[in-house]
């Protein structure tokens, strides 16, 4: 379990760079979502702004792929913190609309 702030600080980063984002091998990315959500959900409420703030946009547009992929297949207790983690997003973006049209957009390809 991450418990200490900083140890799922770099859990997150290191989910985030190492995501398999141009494979076509499904059990990769399967695997990576599995992996991510588990950090996602290690993050206490008061903790996630700041991880948020922590990225760059092609981070955040790729962390908020993740929230969708983990709204499709949701764990115990993992939707509510999801809905945290999309509104620290959508503040992220100033309201998200550019940010949210790019992941509908490419989740179409």
């Amino acid at each position: 379990p991450l418990r200490c702030t900083g140890d799922a600080l770099r859990a997150f980063h290191t989910a985030i760079r190492s995501s398999p984002v141009n494979t076509k091998n499904q059990a990769m990315k399967e695997q990576a979502q599995g992996t991510m959500l588990k950090v996602l959900t290690s993050f206490k409420s008061s903790e996630i702004e700041q991880a948020v703030n922590s990225l760059d946009r092609n981070g955040v547009d790729l962390l908020m792929k993740y929230i969708y992929k983990g709204f499709e297949k949701p764990t115990e207790n993992s939707s509510a913190i999801l809905l945290q983690w999309h509104e620290k997003v959508r503040v992220w973006c100033s309201l998200g609309s550019a940010t949210l049209r790019r992941v509908l957009a490419s989740a179409l390809v």
